[in-house]
């Protein structure tokens, strides 16, 4: 069997692709703040990449530990989502597309330094 340089060209391609393609996962970190305007207690979260990119516009939903929908959004361009903080338990959901959904609950989401 004679394997010519495009063979190799397209098998090598191809793996170099799939790697891309599933090279990076969500990451989302949230923190526990304070509004400065209101004063209300409000969290924060940036959706990112492990690329390092940034994730604007993706989905964000929060649920209380009874799946009710607590608020639901978008991150802006700067990949930034904050809604107010929930009485009790709840998750952030963070849908980037398929193969990239993250989820954390409010054990995973940090105080803010100073609070």
């Amino acid at each position: 069997m004679r394997i010519s340089i495009k063979h190799i060209t397209l098998i090598f391609s191809a793996l170099i692709a799939s790697q891309q393609a599933a090279g990076h996962y969500p990451i989302l970190d949230c923190a526990f703040s304070t509004d400065a305007t209101t004063s209300e207690d409000i969290v924060r979260c940036e959706a990112s990449f492990s690329d390092r990119s940034k994730a604007p516009n993706v989905i964000m939903e929060v649920f209380s530990e009874d799946d009710e929908v607590l608020s639901k959004g978008h991150t802006d361009e700067t990949a930034m989502y904050q809604f107010d903080r929930p009485e009790g338990a709840f998750f952030v959901i963070m849908d980037a597309g398929p193969g990239h959904v993250l989820e954390i609950s409010d054990e995973d989401v940090f105080e803010t330094a100073g609070e």
